[in-house]
Parts: structure tokens; sequence; C-alpha cells
């Protein structure tokens, strides 16, 4: 009996080895080899558009844009491998950045508390966790743009890596953050290659000016749009359906309590994230219950053409558009009040 269980462990040890030695050669032959984990990723394009406007030249990620990867395994009651970063970082995310042309692992250089010490850290490195449980994996990501620290509560301390929207989308890196992005895969077991394809959730708007000639309206002209919903420097949330089943929160200020959802609102913005003290938790707050008398500012995207991210939501009136050129005013109400989360909307600022 004892040789046989040798024997088994030896036959185990061996198909571990090769499996491992196929996905390095594997992987290897792709470029994208970084340890034990393949993340490999796409960018869907706005509906209405035909290239993708994660940067400016429409195609890509670019350098410095940073993700956050959640890893729930819905189904087991063990918090399997890469389910938790074992407390390094704030709610088990994984925190990524795009860095010549792949996914790598941040480091204290890049300037984030990750582990809370009060002090720059590098983020836990997800490829060197080798995932192949036999249970299923749900890998859930998003695009990120700031940090938040907080004390809540009784001397709660609260990290949270966020999505920021900006009212004022006049700089580029602004309207980008703004421009968030989300994906989700589903996987059978634990796996070395990993497969995201990212999707819009926010709306957007490509605005024209089409004036007469007569006018001169200079490439300065600042196009600004009034009566939107008030969620500047609020951090947006996309609905996760299996955000309850995540066993790794940092409290109730955290992803569960602020991404849960139901089924039909997986991978769609649920709302803003509020702090409630007085319950001692953070929710989403619906957008229908958001004032919608901010005022947000487009990107001069040049040849007088602005571009603008807006998030999915049914405005109660009309919104206006107001072009300003120095002493110039113009104004035209915007010829619609429902905005849709992925869809580019674009539409024409005809000015007499």
């Amino acid at each position: 009996m004892r040789l046989y269980n040798t024997f088994c462990f030896f036959v185990s040890l061996c198909a571990v080895f090769l499996l491992m030695v196929g996905c390095t050669a594997e992987d290897a032959e792709e470029g994208e080899q970084q340890g034990m984990l393949t993340i490999t990723t796409a960018v869907e394009n706005f509906d209405g558009e035909t290239v993708t406007r994660t940067n400016f030249t429409g195609n890509a990620f670019e350098d410095g844009d940073k993700i956050k990867l959640k890893i729930i395994c819905p189904f087991s009651a063990h918090t399997e491998f890469g389910e938790t970063t074992y407390g390094n970082s704030f709610d088990a995310f994984w925190l990524l950045k795009w860095d010549a042309n792949k996914w790598s692992t941040l480091t204290a250089k890049d300037g984030f508390d990750i582990n809370g010490d009060y002090s720059p850290s590098g983020s836990p490195d997800i490829y060197a966790r080798y995932e192949a449980q036999q249970t299923p994996y749900v890998y859930t990501a998003q695009t990120w743009s700031e940090e938040q620290i907080f004390i809540a509560g009784k001397g709660t301390r609260v990290e949270q890596y966020s999505n920021v929207f900006h009212a004022d989308q006049t700089k580029a890196a602004d309207y980008k953050a703004c421009d968030l992005m989300w994906a989700q895969t589903i996987q059978q077991t634990g796996s070395y290659n990993v497969h995201l394809s990212f999707k819009h959730v926010m709306a957007a708007l490509l605005i024209t000016v089409d004036a007469k000639a007569n006018l001169n309206i200079s490439d300065n002209a600042v196009l600004t749009l009034e009566g939107m919903p008030d969620i500047d420097q609020r951090e947006v949330i996309v609905g996760d359906y299996y955000a309850a089943k995540s066993k790794v929160n940092s409290s109730a200020y955290g992803y569960m309590n602020k991404h849960n959802c139901t089924v039909a609102d997986n991978g769609k913005v649920i709302g803003v994230a509020v702090v409630d003290d007085s319950q001692a938790k953070a929710y989403a707050k619906s957008l229908d219950n958001v004032d919608q008398t901010a005022t947000y500012t487009a990107y001069n995207a040049g040849s007088k053409t602005y571009r603008l991210i807006v998030p999915p939501c049914t405005l109660n009136g009309k919104a206006t558009f107001w072009l300003r050129d120095g002493e110039k005013r113009y104004s035209m109400q915007l010829p619609l009040n429902e905005f849709k989360g992925g869809k580019l909307y674009q539409i024409t600022m005809k000015i007499q």
C-alpha cells in the first residue's frame, strides 16, 4: 500500500510538472507568459463607433491604465487560490497596470498605499498564484483611476481603488477616467489562461458644431451641458451578481455591499457609492435618485468636435448645450433624454 501511494504521488507530481511545462511553452509562443497565469484582454467598441476610445488614438489601452481584478468562486464553501490576497490589498483586489503591451503588477514607485501601511507599496502578484481548483471561477475586472482612503464609523480605515466621475472633462485624463470599462469571465475551473473582454458601461456623446462660416467659431470654444446628474467626484458602481458570494471583504464599506445586484443588472452601472456611517456601511445609490442640476464640460477633440462621457440614465427634463467662445454664447437643447451604457450618440449642434 505504501509503494502504491508513493507511486501515485510521483505520477501526480510528474503530471503537474508536465502540465506546467506545457503551459509555459504554449504561452511563451504567444509572448504573454508571466509566471503561472496569462491574462489577455480585448476592448469592445462603443455601439455607434467603429473604433474603441480607451485612448485618443482609438484602438488600445495606454501605458499607465489600471484595472482591478476580483476573483470569486461562488460554488465553493472554501476560500480558493486567487480569492484572497492574504491581507495585502483591500477587498482582495489584484491590481494591474498596462505596461509595454502587457498587464503588470503595481510597484511602490506607482505611489499607492495598497496594503494599508501608510506608505507606497506594490500590489500582490497574481502571476505567482497557480489556480487549478476544480470549481467554477468568476473573474471580474474594471478600470479604476484613484485610490481613496478614509476613516469611517468608529475608526474603521477604508481603502478603495475607485473609478471617479469628473463633470469637467476638459483634460484628456479626466475624460478617459470617466470612460469606465468592465469585464467578466467565467471559467469552469481555475485557469492558467484568462481572457477578459472589456465593454464600455458609460454612454458617450460626440458633438459636432455646425456653424455658419461668418460666425467664426474658434478652436478654443468651450462646450458645456447643463441639467445632468450631479455625480462629480463620486465613485461609479457597476453591478456584479456574484458579489454576494465574495468571501474576502475588508469591511461593510467594501465590494460586497456596493456591487451586489440582480442578474439583470450584472455588468451595468447601478449607481454611485454612498458612505453611510449611520448604518456603518456603503451602498450604491441609484442614478434615478440623484439631482439633475450638474454642468458637464466636454473634451475639445479639435476641428469643432467635442467628446463627453455621461452616465446611463433618463433625464427628467431637457439638458442644454452652451458653447462659449470669448464673449459669444450659443445654446441648443439636447435632442434626447435617455442614455444607454456602451452607446455612442452623435449629435450635431447647429448654430444660426
